[in-house]
């Protein structure tokens, strides 16, 4: 009788430590492939769009100059589409962008904006962050530029 206490105490108590490790080792797993998924969403969905559509204004051999009014309507489309996956610095420096040519609208002036390039260097090191968090090619010279800035 003893011993049949005793078996059913040790069962129950393992089952019970592998129950919580189980369930523990799950979340942790469902976790993390949500995580993916978001970065795969915010790699495909904002940050190589982004990256095409300020590439399409660069001409062959040359650098990066900055964007038009149009580029930067085009580019909000792509954001508004998928704004729940906006980066707050990204959406910050777009709205800063859009307050520049708002005013030099009233001024008459028409140019380029993102003279600092602050918009692309944004862009340029988020699209290479996720790839590398995704495991895919990346600019390793890039991340690096960026701690030590």
């Amino acid at each position: 009788m003893k011993e049949l206490i005793i078996a059913l105490i040790s069962s129950t108590i393992t089952i019970m430590i592998t129950s919580f490790f189980n369930y523990h080792f799950m979340t942790m797993k469902e976790s993390r492939s949500h995580s993916y998924q978001y970065k795969t969403d915010i790699l495909k969905n904002i940050y190589t769009p982004l990256l095409k559509k300020m590439m399409m204004s660069v001409i062959p051999g040359e650098e990066y100059e900055g964007i038009t009014p149009e580029t930067l309507n085009e580019i909000d489309v792509i954001l508004l589409k998928e704004y729940e996956l906006v980066d707050p610095k990204l959406d910050e420096i777009i709205w800063s962008i859009k307050e520049k040519i708002r005013w030099n609208h009233y001024e008459d002036r028409i140019g380029l904006y993102d003279e600092r390039k602050v918009l692309y260097k944004h862009v340029e090191y988020h699209f290479n962050y996720y790839r590398s968090q995704l495991g895919l090619p990346f600019d390793k010279k890039i991340i690096r530029k960026r701690y030590r800035s």
